[in-house]
């Protein structure tokens, strides 16, 4: 069975939140529209620009 990983993670980089290889954005700020487009534009090996939402303000 073949392990998937998540778009931009390197398993042997000593990371806990890797950086999107589509976006500049790290993972864990996406939300599940943009982990879905990200993830499509990798898979489809397209070029195209970014949809994740500003982080909030604190």
């Amino acid at each position: 069975m073949k392990h998937e990983s998540t778009p931009g993670t390197n398993e042997d980089a000593p990371t806990t939140d890797p950086t999107c290889a589509m976006c500049p954005h790290p993972w864990s700020e996406h939300d599940a529209l943009g982990r879905r487009f990200c993830t499509a534009t990798q898979v489809g090996v397209w070029s195209r620009g970014c949809i994740c939402t500003p982080p909030t303000r604190r």
